[in-house]
């Protein structure tokens, strides 16, 4: 009984032993899994300033980018409604040639189709004394005289104007200064509106508005589009706060458990 009571204690030392070296084992087991997380979260830590600095550095490029972008699509319209008037500057300068050329020619015009006028007037006026005779009759009192005896009436030469003719040449006049009145107006008119092209476009080449505003439009897409990306560099940014949160607090955690375990392995 006695050698069977020794082989008993013997099976339960052996056992305790097996237990005591897996228990051990898993300790050490835990205890690397330990200093890999310590030793992750140190590493990453290390670089934890750098890559801060980075991310803010993002941020604060994307957040300037954003506020530069806002300050120019205030200037975007005002660049292309002074390169629009210039164009028109340019195009009214053209009518305004134009108009003058034209009213020139009509002032000339008129003159010359109411000097036309007057000069058939003042024949007419030498020559009317033929007009009126030739209406009188013998016995017939004359318009001018009222003799009724006509022993030597004027004769038409040739090339006598008439009032036909003398009307003719009045009308031709008229029409003539009307259009010369209608070319003044539009020439007052393109004159106007060049001078309000002037007062928004100023004296800048068309050309070099034109280079400003597309040199704008291009900036402006540029920082537009490096400004969209402020809300995702700031995502990052927390993300990254985060990670370093966590890690700290693995690191926090995996020391705690590391200290646990000195404890049973003194057990041990």
């Amino acid at each position: 009984a006695e050698e069977l009571g020794g082989l008993e204690s013997a099976r339960r030392a052996e056992r305790r032993l097996a237990e005591l070296v897996e228990e051990r084992a898993v300790l050490d087991r835990q205890e690397r899994a330990d200093d890999d997380v310590r030793q992750e979260a140190e590493t990453w830590l290390a670089d934890w300033e750098a890559t801060r600095t980075g991310l803010q550095a993002r941020v604060d490029d994307a957040r300037e980018a954003a506020t530069r972008a806002e300050q120019l699509a205030v200037q975007r319209e005002p660049a292309r409604r002074r390169l629009n008037a210039a164009r028109q500057r340019d195009g009214f300068a053209a009518d305004t040639d134009e108009a003058q050329r034209r009213a020139l020619a009509s002032a000339e015009d008129a003159v010359t189709a109411r000097a036309h006028w007057l000069d058939l007037k003042e024949q007419r006026l030498s020559g009317i004394a033929a007009e009126l005779a030739a209406g009188l009759t013998d016995g017939t009192p004359c318009a001018v005289c009222g003799a009724t005896e006509h022993p030597a009436p004027a004769r038409r030469i040739d090339g006598h104007v008439d009032r036909a003719a003398e009307e003719r040449a009045l009308t031709a006049y008229q029409h003539a200064d009307e259009r010369r009145a209608d070319a003044e107006r539009r020439l007052g008119t393109v004159r106007e509106a060049l001078a309000a092209a002037t007062a928004e476009a100023g004296d800048a080449p068309t050309a070099r508005l034109a280079e400003e505003a597309e040199e704008l439009e291009r900036e402006y897409e540029r920082v537009r589009a490096a400004g969209s990306r402020l809300h995702a560099a700031q995502e990052e940014l927390r993300r990254a706060g985060d990670e370093r949160e966590q890690r700290v607090a693995a690191q926090q955690q995996a020391a705690l458990r590391s200290a646990s375990r000195v404890a049973g392995r003194e057990r041990l």
